[in-house]
């Protein structure tokens, strides 16, 4: 599924694998990050589908975890509505820097 850009919006990371837990299910799909949003769009065979979107502007922190408590690939995205979405991703630590940056 292809991500529609708002006016005045610029891709920062166009579409990156990932996977985003829902309840116990690793929902896979693809991430994009924009310089205004996180986008998760699952793949269409999940339990679980559908997209996922969190405002730049709404996230208050982002926590580093590990996947079975070794492997380094997952970030937790809080938000200032109390939620926090779990991912696992690739260049775990790039895309924490990357998005950072962009917090307003």
């Amino acid at each position: 599924m292809a991500v529609s850009l708002q006016i005045d919006e610029k891709f920062l990371v166009e579409k990156t694998p990932a996977n985003l837990y829902k309840g116990l299910e690793a929902v896979g799909g693809h991430l994009t990050i924009t310089d205004k949003r996180l986008i998760f769009n699952a793949y269409k065979f999940n339990i679980q589908g559908g997209t996922t979107e969190i405002l730049l502007s709404d996230i208050v922190s982002i926590d580093r975890a590990k996947s079975l408590k070794i492997i380094p690939n997952k970030m937790i995205v809080n938000t200032n509505d109390g939620k926090s979405f779990k991912f696992v991703v690739y260049k775990r630590d790039k895309l924490i820097q990357l998005i950072t940056d962009h917090l307003k």
